[in-house]
This record gives C-alpha cells, structure tokens and sequence, in this order.
C-alpha cells in the first residue's frame, strides 16, 4: 500500500512537471533569457540543495520519547524533476513505526531580485493536493530555512486556526517544526512540535563475544542508523547479544548522538553503550568479553 501511494504520488508530479510545481509555487518563472550555462546564485544554490537533500532521514528521542517508548520518524526525501531553472520541488514521505505514510510536497521557486518563494501542500492518498501554502525561504552557506505565515496558512471549518510550519536543512541536520495557533486569540492551540532527523547511515563491521576461553564472531554485520539486531555467526547461532544504533539526544533539544546499545538478548539487561556522532566513520564497543567494530559504508 505504501509503495502504490508513493508511486502513484510521483506519476501526479511527474506528468505535470514542471507546470504542477509552478501551480503549487504561485512564484513568478525564471526569466528566459536566464540560460543554463549562467544561472543565478540562487538557482545554483537550489540545484545543490536538489542534491544534497533526497535520502532517508530519522528523527531524533529524547529522554522523554525514549522512556514512552515512542517511536522516532522516518522521512524519505525524493527530488521532482523539473526541467526550469530556479526550480526545485520535493516529496517527502513520512511515517511513524507501523503507522500510516504521509506524504506532502515542497516546493522552492526564485522570484524576482533574487527572493525564494515556494510551497508547502498535504498529498491525499490518491497523490492530490487539497490546499497549499505558500512559504518564504532563506538560503544560507550550507542549506536553507523557510517558513509559511500562519495568517495565510488556514485550516479548520471556519478557517480559525494558522500553521506555522518551519523547515530548515543544514547539509546534515533537517529540522521540521509546526505550530498551530488561533488566529482571533494569537495564541498556540498545542505544544509546539519540532522533530530534528539525522540522515540514515549504513554501518558493517563485526562482532564478538568470549565464551569460556574461546571468542564466538559474526564476520558480516550490517547495521543501520534506526535498526536493531540479534548478530549470528556462521552456524547461524546467535551471540545472545541484541544491537541497536539510535539517534538521540542526552538533553532535549541539544546536540545529537549515535548511540550504539548493546544488551543481552535474553534479559535485556545493557552490557555495554558506546557513542559517535551522526556522520562517525566507525564506531564500536571494546570490553573484556565483547567486541564490536563497524565502519560507515560509503
């Protein structure tokens, strides 16, 4: 279900494109006589964020997510083609452990003096959009920032309630933060959710464990940022260990870490924690009677 709504999604864009970006944008076209050997600034700084945000991403927990069990985000970034300069549009899909795939699209079009416009829109399950709203970007060294003005940006029944809704990427972090407020009042209706993803990362290495005077070892690991695993070795018996490399963060709101938890796969109880950043070329875990190595996978 879940690959026939995204493919589906993209066959909507696809066929329309770029006019369905321009639809959804409401920004002005690049100039024609802007050609392609000699685009703007900003229409460099878009085919680099074109390229730079597409993979898979996973949010962060804190303490508090972590203790209710919650489970983290997945968002999957895919790049809509466009053959328009100064245009770039994107689907994200996300999804909450088994919950249902959202899917909604972004859009960044460069208006005139340089300025970014764009979109944020809902995709239905048929790949329609329903509403939009426009959105003002930044761009910076290494990403963009942009947001929708709550004044515009209505839902509800009577068209009370504004979404400010934040996106902002920095080459490595994604940042998505919603809030939702009334507009007679100007007050917010919720908490304000902010949920910060890390890029997914592939790992492979090995592990170990002595078990009298002889180490037991799994020569082919693979473990990915978000996933857990019971290694076995090549008689396809386990090691009793049980791994998973989260992202967290040790105080909410603050830098975030990888965390490599180690435990026995039979009580559960924690053998051993080791920590590396997001984007660690290796990480792994050195104690006396278990050993673990993992590299980045390029």
């Amino acid at each position: 279900m879940i690959q026939r709504q995204a493919r589906t999604t993209h066959e909507f864009f696809g066929l329309a494109l770029p006019a369905a970006l321009l639809l959804l944008a409401g920004c002005a076209t690049v100039p024609d006589d802007r050609a392609a050997d000699r685009p703007s600034a900003e229409a460099r700084a878009l085919i680099e964020i074109s390229q730079a945000l597409p993979g898979e991403y996973l949010s962060s927990r804190n303490r508090r997510q972590r203790e209710a069990d919650e489970a983290p985000l997945r968002i999957s970034i895919e790049t809509l083609p466009s053959d328009r300069l100064g245009q770039a549009g994107f689907m994200l899909s996300q999804r909450q452990g088994d919950g249902p795939t959202r899917h909604f699209l972004v859009a960044m079009d460069v208006e005139d003096q340089g300025r970014i416009g764009g979109a944020f829109a809902p995709v239905d399950e048929n790949g329609q959009v329903r509403r939009r709203c426009d959105m003002r970007f930044s761009l910076h060294s290494n990403g963009f920032s942009g947001e929708t003005d709550p004044q515009t940006c209505r839902f509800g029944a009577d068209q009370s309630t504004g979404l400010l809704k934040e996106i902002a990427f920095d080459g490595t972090l994604l940042v998505i933060a919603d809030r939702l407020i009334d507009l007679e009042s100007g007050e917010s209706l919720a908490s304000d959710q902010v949920h910060r993803f890390v890029r997914i990362r592939p790992y492979a290495g090995w592990a170990g464990r002595l078990e009298g005077n002889n180490w037991r070892l799994v020569r082919q690991l693979d473990l990915a940022t978000g996933e857990a695993r019971e290694p076995a070795d090549a008689a396809n018996m386990s090691l009793g260990l049980h791994l998973e490399l989260e992202a967290i963060e040790l105080q909410e709101g603050e830098e975030i870490v990888l965390r490599l938890n180690v435990s026995d796969s039979e009580t559960g109880a924690v053998l051993g924690q080791a920590w590396a950043d997001p984007d660690a070329e290796s990480l792994g875990l050195a104690l006396p009677d278990i050993q673990i190595g993992l590299r980045l996978l390029r």
